[in-house]
């Protein structure tokens, strides 16, 4: 079975499934093209539907999936092997549709044929269907130097939408493709394309050129140059006249004993075609034992190769030869990827990726990668290694990535790399990253602490700015019940925070705090070495507010019970375990200890009894703490061995499950023995009860 969750009506999505051959022979495989009707809930289809998997190997196959309805769907895809068309593999599609609040028309932004170096627009419009308005931003993934957005960001009103004019000037002719993102807030909420083909030259002087460039007259073997600059583009470097230069070289000595000095001078070569050699210098007097320089220069046109012979004659003496070869040609590269796509992973562990950097010329040249200057204040650590390097012509050089992200949310970095003397290209590097988080429907605690005070006020604060103080709409939950009960109302009083969606807010504020506290931690080992895990590790032992359960007045011998609903409110499964061995001898009790893997956006039912048969009159209060384990890959030790000098070839990712965050709720109550009094005068009687009034106690409230 694929899962794709949750999909946007009629949004391509993309998972890949394995296709596994355990056999000694090569197999065949080709996805079965879908035969689609107009009632079709489900579109999918693959970029890759076919191929060939060698013995004892894996491959992969790509789907592309779009949800045309709402709703749960399961679609079956059919594999076919050659061979064995009677038994055909078969593999589930489960996807569920909703509605996008916030979406872009269109998706596919198309510039047409467009000049080069000339601006030129087009117009697209966000909608936002949602009852919030929602703040946007809006950027570019590989050449943001080439696009004028307008707005970059803002805000989209309630049931509105706001127009966006992308500006394009391109740097380069032929097709450019870039992506689009659109955050969300701090997230990133969907990516769409841009296409162009850019028409035309790259190349702009500072003087224009005119029908004749007259050179006047020049004494013989002089060189001349007209004055004039060719501009190179901004991402690839263009030759004038498609000529290249080359030049060498070597030094002459007078090894004669007496001493008398001897006079050289050399014939030029002469030009091949449109290809030339050039002397420097071409003629001096060399005293004895002293030495002289000779620089031969070659320039000619691309991809030629020229071959003539130079003559050294020296007065009195001798004719020297010397051979000269030259070939024109330029630097070039290629990179195996120019966007790493980091996927979804936890925001503290170490993760790493490789991009193979290739001379596909025939000139060595030197290199240099670093993480951009604007982004080395930002939290986490990204570092590549080497930095720096000469690769000969048909050469490769692996490019190691390690990176620890530090904080949840949508990230993305640019690495520069710069080639030879060519201008700069970018390594984008993205992702998004979890926390292991769950909320429960209970108030919090934050009376007395200043620093929690001052987070919730600036939440209140924001969202009053934002204009969003609107009940949001928001998604009911799947829910997989245990236990149901109705349950008691309750009011708030000062320094509680009661908003489940405030209380996740202000849980990312709190890890985010953490990690700029730690950031400088964190870059010290550098670059010798990567943070070790204990201080990852220590990014998630963050202090959490305590969830308050007041269950009030018990009458001794009475049990009260109370039902919570527990949700994972992240974007990853969440496991959890209640400690139930505090509750021992209170007069507590839960009905569960331990859940594995709860899905997202999914809730489960937590009975909470108290038993007041044993216990003494007066105020119980005790600490319930909710342990959630973090799973970690301790891809530490390969990036510690990848940065050493001489690195391992031994490597192995092992599974550990570390202490994640712990939720604590105070659970209290207040035992009550109740007394009744009958007394009076003569008939009357009067009835008196101790206490005279009942405290009811915090309660959980359904959202």
């Amino acid at each position: 079975m694929l899962l794709y969750d949750e999909c946007r009506l009629k949004v391509p999505y993309e998972r890949k499934f394995l296709v596994v051959n355990d056999t000694h022979l090569p197999g065949c495989y080709g996805l079965v093209p879908q035969k689609r009707m107009e009632d079709t809930p489900v579109f999918y289809s693959s970029p890759q539907p076919c191929g060939i998997v060698q013995p004892h190997s894996i491959a992969e196959i790509p789907v592309v999936l779009e949800v045309q309805t709402l709703g749960e769907h399961r679609s079956s895809v059919v594999i076919g092997v050659f061979g064995d068309e009677r038994n055909p593999r078969s593999v589930v599609l489960q996807s569920t549709g909703r509605l996008a609040d916030i979406y872009p028309v269109p998706r596919l932004i198309e510039f047409g044929r467009i000049p080069a170096l000339q601006p030129n627009s087009q117009t697209f419009t966000l909608f936002n269907e949602g009852l919030v308005p929602r703040d946007f931003r809006i950027e570019t993934v590989c050449k943001p130097h080439c696009y004028i957005i307008e707005p970059r960001e803002g805000v989209i009103p309630t049931r509105g939408k706001i127009p966006v004019t992308i500006t394009a000037t391109l740097d380069d002719t032929g097709l450019v493709a870039d992506t689009v993102q659109l955050f969300i807030g701090n997230s990133l909420w969907t990516t769409f394309m841009l296409v162009a083909v850019g028409t035309g030259t790259k190349i702009v002087t500072d003087k224009p050129f005119v029908p004749e460039l007259s050179l006047g007259c020049q004494f013989r073997y002089e060189h001349y140059s007209p004055k004039f600059k060719p501009q190179p583009p901004k991402e690839k470097r263009t030759s004038l006249g498609y000529s290249a230069f080359q030049m060498r070289r070597f030094k002459i000595r007078n090894g004669e004993e007496p001493a008398t000095a001897l006079r050289e001078s050399w014939d030029p070569a002469q030009p091949l075609g449109a290809e030339a050699f050039s002397i420097l210098p071409q003629s001096g007097v060399l005293q004895p034992g002293e030495r002289q320089q000779v620089s031969f220069t070659f320039s000619g046109h691309l991809n030629t190769t020229a071959s003539v012979t130079a003559l050294c004659h020296v007065e009195g003496g001798p004719t020297y030869e010397v051979g000269l070869t030259g070939e024109a040609s330029y630097l070039s590269y290629s990179l195996s990827q120019r966007e790493i796509n980091c996927g979804f992973q936890m925001f503290n562990n170490l993760h790493h990726s490789t991009v193979t950097l290739a001379n596909t010329g025939k000139i060595e040249f030197k290199w240099m990668l670093n993480l951009s200057i604007a982004e080395q204040h930002l939290p986490g650590v990204f570092v590549v290694n080497p930095t720096i390097g000469s690769i000969a012509p048909g050469g490769k050089q692996v490019l190691k990535f390690f990176y620890m992200p530090g904080v949840p949310g949508a990230f993305s970095r640019t690495f520069q790399l710069k080639v030879g003397g060519l201008d700069p290209e970018n390594i984008c590097l993205k992702g998004e990253t979890f926390f292991p988080m769950i909320s429960v429907n209970l108030p919090w605690n934050i009376e007395g602490n200043e620093k929690y005070e001052q987070l919730i006020k600036h939440l209140q604060q924001y969202s009053q700015r934002k204009k969003s103080v609107e009940q949001k709409k928001t998604q009911t939950p799947r829910t997989q019940i245990l236990k149901m009960e109705n349950v008691k109302p309750r009011v708030p009083d000062s320094g509680i925070v009661p908003n489940t969606q405030l209380q996740i807010k202000m849980v990312t504020m709190l890890i985010e705090e953490a990690a700029l506290e730690l950031q400088e931690m964190l870059i010290s080992h550098l670059p010798n070495s990567f943070p070790d895990k204990e201080l990852c590790q220590s990014l998630v032992k963050v202090e959490l507010p305590e969830y308050v359960l007041d269950m009030g007045t018990v009458r001794k011998g009475y049990t009260e019970r109370r039902t919570l609903m527990i949700t994972n409110p992240g974007r990853m499964p969440v496991s959890f375990q209640v400690d139930v061995s505090a509750l021992q001898g209170t007069g507590f009790r839960v009905n569960l200890d331990q859940i594995q893997s709860l899905p997202h956006r999914h809730t489960i039912m937590l009975e909470v009894c108290f038993e007041s048969a044993h216990r003494a009159r007066g105020d119980v209060d005790v600490l319930l703490p909710i342990e959630v384990p973090q799973l970690l890959g301790q891809a530490a030790g390969w990036a510690q061995q990848q940065m050493s000098p001489a690195p391992s070839t031994d490597f192995s990712v092992l599974l550990q499950v570390a202490k994640g965050p712990t939720y604590n709720i105070r659970l209290r109550a207040t035992v009550l023995e109740l007394s009744l009094h009958l007394s009076g005068q003569g008939l009357e009687a009067r009835l008196e009860f101790s206490p005279p009034a009942l405290k009811m106690g915090w309660t959980p409230q359904w959202r």
